[in-house]
Order: structure tokens, then C-alpha cells, then sequence
């Protein structure tokens, strides 16, 4: 059953008519008394729910008539369609200080938007001695109740990035080489992995600890594209590969670890078509606002935009304050292709520009039940919300692009980027990735 919340909505205005009662020979009862008007009723109701709402009146009528309030329904549900016709007015009688005016919403079997049904109270004719609230009209949402019976989506399609926080600074100042390319052709990357800025560690209450060890790596020095590109991913759609490496020495391992749970408590199973993506998901998968955290050995790596490293290398980078008058190299991938922020050389390289990324969010929604794989809008929720197209953007889908750049005298024929929207981190590698990046999982 879907589950609804109902908030209170008081102080309404409401438009009252006095009707005194007169005999032929008696003049009309003046009634002096100041009166405050005001509606109250829950803002949402599901159909084949009875709901409505109530028009007080502060202090009780003491008119000795009925008073008669009027009112307009405007919306976009129907009336008689979605909920059955009101009449427009209602009465309070002598004595009375509240009435309630009900609405009957019609149960359909027919799929549909949530609908509104408004209340606008007028205050033309309203009598010189009714004070009116401060608001017009009551807001009722009528949410259909046909999503589960037809196995539409039930499970939560929520994303939040807003609750990131780096309350750490590190013990110990990082480390970082990639300066030598042995005998082999491979360019050898040392460094202690610890982040050169704030961070936040996750899992200190499970007693894990930042790994300050030194750690090596190895990438092409003159690395080449491969007939066919490698995902960071294995055939579960697991973590595989790291993507690369930062040039402060924290990896870049974008892909999420976090499937989508099935209902069924009795099996526990994942699906691993459907993981977090963690760009979208920062709080559900515990990322620090670096878009990082520690992972149990201790290694702290970058999932998404590593605004706090960008902005060690210019001042506002990271959350797109300031502008590179430069292309900046931020790292290396695992194939041993550079990586550049955001902006990279233009094709003449004579200038930079910002690349796009090429992917976008899929239209519709997700095929799912919500119980063996999610339901509910493509919204970026899980990596399999979007997809690539060349027309999209400006980069492949790899999150590179087949462009000439020279760093300290080598010159590569491509490169990746980090790009501002999905995937940030590129997902697959057009070379050979070392070893050195392999997961264990």
C-alpha cells in the first residue's frame, strides 16, 4: 500500500454571508460580533478515501442565523470523474462555530498522476464584520491507488547528495611520484594514498584507520588503445578495476559497490545490474564531500568529483567557481592515458574548453516491480539510469576523446576527462589496465 502524510493547513479565508431573518414589521437584527474565518483538512487523500475539510468560525456564530460560506473547486482532477461534485457552499447554523464539508473521492482503475483539487475562498459580499486569514485556498492531492495491484514501483527513488561533510585533516603529509619509467616502459607511480586535504573517515567506529602505507602502481609510458575497451566492471557488473589514480596518489574507483536489495527477506539476494551510483547517492554509500571515503583496509579513493583535490590546484576548481586559464592534468588511468578536470586542449591546442560527457539520463521509467529490480523515473539513482549516444556530448563513452596533448615532453594521442554530469569518473578504459588497479572482487 503506498504510504500518505497529511499536513494541517489552517487560516484560510472564507467568504461568509449573513442572512438575518425579518418579520414585516420588525427592523433587521444587526449582528455586531467581530468574526475570524479560517479552513482546516489534510492536503493529500487517496482514491476511495472519504476526505474534506472543516470552516471554522472564531468566536461561534451567535448571529441568530445561519451563516453561509461559499467557496470554488478548481484543480486538476475532475469533478465526478475524480471526486464527486461539490455544491460550493456551506452553513454554519446558529451556536455553531465549525462544519465540515466532505469529499468523496471516486476509486477508478485507471493509472494515473497524482491530481489536485484546490478550494479558493472569494471575499466579494463578505460581511463588514468578518475578518479574513491570511490565505485563500486549501491544496488537496488525490494520489492514485493502483500503482501496486499493478506492479508499479514501490520501492524508494530517492537521491541526496546534501548531508557530505570533511571534518578530518590528515596526520601525515602526502606522498606522490610518478617521475620514473623503469626498463620495462612502465611509468612507476609511489605515494602513501593520503589525501592533501579534509576528508572524512566513515568507518572509524568500526576501528578502521586511513592507510598511510606506501603503495605502487604501474601504467603504460606510452600507452596505446586496444581493439576493445575494458570496463572497470566484471560480468556481475562488480568493481573490477580501479579507473586510475589521482596525481595526489588517491585512486579513482568510481564504480559503486552498493546493488539494489531485493524485498524478499526470506532469499536477501542483490541485483547487480542495478547498483548506486555513487555521484547521485553520496549519502547512502557514505562519501565525504570529496566524494570519497575510507574502504575497510584503509584506502581512501575517489568515487565522483573530487572538488576538494581540484581546488589544491586552483583556488574555486573543484566547485566551479574559477575557470583554468590551463588545461590541468589531475591524473593518470590504469591504461596510462592522462586525465585531465573538466578542461582539456581544444583540437588546434591552442586553447581549452570544458567537455561534455556524452551519457544522459534514460526518458521514462525503469521496467522493474520494485522487488526483484527498481521501479520508478529514470533519475539517476542507479549507473543503469543512463545511457550513452555520440550526439549527447562531445566525449566517447569511455569519457575520452582522440585528441593530441603533450605533458613534459611526451605527447599522447588521447585522453580522459572528468566531466561536471554522469559518470564524472569515466567506466571503462580504451587501453590495457595494469594490475597494479585489479580489485578483488
Amino acid at each position: 500500500m503506498k504510504q500518505f502524510h497529511f499536513t494541517k493547513i489552517t487560516s484560510f479565508i472564507v467568504l461568509i454571508f449573513i442572512l438575518p431573518s425579518c418579520g414585516e414589521d420588525e427592523d433587521p437584527v444587526v449582528d455586531e460580533t467581530s468574526y475570524t474565518v479560517s479552513i482546516d483538512g489534510n492536503s493529500e487523500a487517496a482514491e476511495g478515501d472519504n476526505t474534506g475539510f472543516k470552516v471554522t468560525l472564531n468566536p461561534a456564530n451567535d448571529s441568530g442565523n445561519d451563516l453561509t460560506i461559499s467557496y470554488v473547486v478548481s484543480g486538476s482532477a475532475s469533478s465526478n470523474m475524480d471526486y464527486e461534485a461539490l455544491n460550493g457552499t456551506a452553513s454554519l447554523i446558529d451556536g455553531e462555530s465549525e462544519v465540515s464539508v466532505p469529499i468523496i473521492i471516486i476509486d477508478d482503475s485507471e493509472k494515473e498522476d497524482d491530481e489536485t483539487i484546490i478550494i479558493t475562498l472569494s471575499p466579494t459580499g463578505l460581511a463588514s464584520n468578518v475578518s479574513l486569514g491570511s490565505s485563500l485556498s486549501l491544496t488537496i492531492t488525490i494520489t492514485d491507488n493502483d500503482d501496486n495491484s499493478s506492479g508499479s514501483c514501490a520501492n524508494d527513488n530517492s537521491i541526496s547528495n546534501q548531508n557530505v561533510a570533511c571534518d578530518l585533516s590528515p596526520n601525515i603529509e602526502n606522498t606522490y611520484d610518478d617521475n620514473t619509467v623503469n626498463q620495462n616502459g612502465l611509468r612507476e607511480i609511489v605515494t602513501n594514498g593520503v589525501p592533501n586535504h579534509h576528508y572524512a573517515n566513515q568507518l572509524s567506529g568500526q576501528g578502521v584507520t586511513l592507510s598511510t602505507s606506501t603503495k605502487t602502481y604501474f601504467i603504460a609510458g606510452d600507452p596505446a588503445k586496444s581493439a576493445t575497451t575494458t570496463s572497470i566492471t566484471n560480468d556481475q557488473n562488480r568493481p573490477n578495476y580501479r579507473f586510475g589514480i589521482a596525481k595526489n596518489g588517491v585512486p579513482l574507483d568510481p564504480a559503486p559497490a552498493e546493488p539494489f536489495i531485493f524485498e524478499n527477506t526470506n532469499t536477501g539476494e542483490y541485483n547487480w545490474d542495478w547498483v548506486f551510483e555513487p555521484t547521485n547517492n553520496a549519502e547512502s554509500v557514505g562519501l565525504d564531500c570529496a566524494f570519497a571515503h575510507v574502504q575497510p583496509d584503509g584506502t581512501y579513493h575517489y568515487h565522483g568529483n573530487m572538488i576538494e583535490y581540484a581546488n589544491t590546484l586552483l583556488a574555486g576548481l573543484g566547485d566551479g567557481s574559477a575557470t583554468p586559464s590551463e588545461a590541468i592534468q589531475i591524473g593518470w588511468a590504469a591504461d596510462g592515458f592522462p586525465v585531465y578536470y573538466k578542461y582539456a586542449p581544444t583540437a588546434n591546442g591552442n586553447e581549452i574548453e570544458q567537455l561534455a560527457s556524452g551519457y544522459a539520463l534514460k526518458q521514462g521509467e525503469r521496467p522493474g516491480d520494485g522487488v526483484t529490480e527498481p521501479c520508478g523515473e529514470y533519475n539517476g539513482k542507479y549507473t543503469n539510469d543512463y545511457e550513452w549516444s555520440a550526439s549527447n556530448g562531445d566525449l566517447d563513452e569511455c569519457n575520452g576523446i582522440d585528441r593530441s596533448v603533450t605533458i613534459e615532453n611526451e605527447t599522447y594521442e588521447y585522453f580522459y576527462v572528468i566531466t561536471e554530469e554522469f559518470p564524472v569518473i569515466p567506466r571503462c578504459l580504451v587501453g590495457t589496465p595494469d594490475n597494479t588497479f585489479k580489485l578483488g572482487m
